[in-house]
């Protein structure tokens, strides 16, 4: 008989936006079903099904498509017993439209707080998951997730905030108030000089960055010999240390991943150092390495691949970034998907930043932040002491050193 794997898979969402003036609802959305994997002779096969019943036969299938794939020494996650609590949050009901209306209210009161006008998209999220394999693993939990944008327009001023919780938010008129102050603050930005500056990059903008990053440590890159990035090798500023972790708080955290290997704190570059890669079973056993814990699954229906959960950067030693002179602020850069992720080369496309200049601070936008995101890694100035939370990363603020501006 085949070594087997059930993946059961619940979801409840309720998303709401305020926009053009009115109230919408964007989506109530439920998603049931099952994933299973078969293993027999070193091939894996996959195949899912929505109705519990219809298990047995999704096996079959998945053992009938385990012929067509390559053999390896692939196993599932050995026994343990994961019951996790701490995840869910009743307050966050999806079920429960007057729950998210009022925290859109106060969103939208406290964004329009100077005059602007605001815009809020919402949503609110409860997820079911267990997961058992015949070598005797079983684990399930019960995870909420709360997250909120929040616009503001002022005149010509543009403002954002972002915010994601585990469990029911209680700082949203703070987040409504920042995107208005950032709005008006915004009024009659206008281009900087080209140049080379010192970028102080905020999270938000941090985010686009790693998305331009991260693929390179995809030890499926690694094995196919994609990523330029070697394991043991100092390739980035001796103050950056990255590290994966599903068990930080923030809104990826989960006690196993998706395929049952225990959650842990796994650095990916240690002081500069490229320490390790994201692998899932299956890839780590395609390249011959026993690594794991960084496998997701978008839906049940989706073959799970290699992803991390929640992502950490170590704090710096730098009390305040806004005293190291003239620098630009960075807090919105779009264009991510645009990089060449084998190669690094960036175009980020600037909409919210601030010129910082003896003690002025002047609104500017539209330019574009170009240059190689290893090389502005490897470059660092200066890392904040301070970590703050933007959906599943855990980071401070960083300072690069000399980032070419283009107007």
């Amino acid at each position: 008989m085949p070594g087997q794997e059930i993946y059961s898979y619940s979801a409840d969402s309720l998303s709401l936006s305020f926009t053009g003036g009115e109230l919408k609802i964007k989506e109530h959305q439920s998603l049931c079903g099952h994933a299973v994997r078969a293993l027999e002779d070193g091939r894996l096969g996959f195949a899912y099904c929505q109705d519990k019943g219809h298990i047995p036969k999704a096996l079959e299938e998945a053992a009938r498509m385990a012929r067509f794939s390559v053999k390896t020494p692939f196993s599932f996650a050995p026994g343990a017993s994961f019951q996790a609590s701490g995840l869910h949050d009743p307050a966050l009901d999806p079920s429960d439209f007057s729950i998210l209306k009022g925290y859109v209210e106060i969103a939208k009161a406290s964004a329009s707080s100077f005059g602007g006008t605001p815009r809020v998209i919402s949503s609110m999220d409860s997820l079911d998951v267990s997961l058992e394999n015949s070598e005797g693993f079983s684990g399930a939990y019960r995870k909420t997730a709360f997250s909120m944008y929040i616009e503001c327009m002022h005149a010509d001023g543009f403002g954002f905030s972002y915010l994601s919780s585990l469990h029911r938010p209680d700082y949203i008129s703070e987040a409504g108030l920042k995107a208005a102050d950032m709005a008006r603050s915004m009024q009659g930005a206008g281009k900087p000089d080209s140049g080379s500056y010192t970028l102080v990059v905020e999270l938000s903008a941090l985010d686009s960055l790693l998305d331009a990053l991260m693929p390179s440590f995809s030890g499926d890159w690694k094995r196919r010999d994609i990523t330029r990035l070697s394991q043991g090798k100092k390739m980035f500023s001796e103050s950056l240390t990255i590290a994966e972790d599903g068990l930080a708080p923030a809104i990826n955290a989960r006690p196993f991943d998706d395929e049952g290997t225990p959650s842990t704190r796994h650095v990916l570059v240690d002081n500069g150092v490229v320490s390790s890669f994201l692998y899932d079973r299956e890839t780590a056993a395609l390249e011959g390495v026993h690594e794991g814990g960084a496998c997701s699954r978008p839906a049940y229906n989706i073959a799970p691949s290699v992803s991390s959960s929640n992502l950490v950067i170590s704090p710096g030693n730098h009390k305040d970034l806004s005293d190291i002179g003239r620098h630009i602020e960075l807090h919105s850069a779009h264009g991510s998907h645009t990089a060449n992720l084998t190669t690094g080369d960036i175009g980020l496309d600037a909409s919210v930043a601030f010129l910082v200049d003896k003690g002025e601070r002047k609104p500017v936008k539209g330019f574009m932040v170009t240059g190689n995101v290893f090389d502005m890694f490897a470059d660092i100035e200066a890392i904040e002491a301070h970590q703050r939370t933007y959906g599943p990363l855990i980071a401070p603020r960083i300072a690069f050193r000399g980032v070419r501006i283009v107007s």
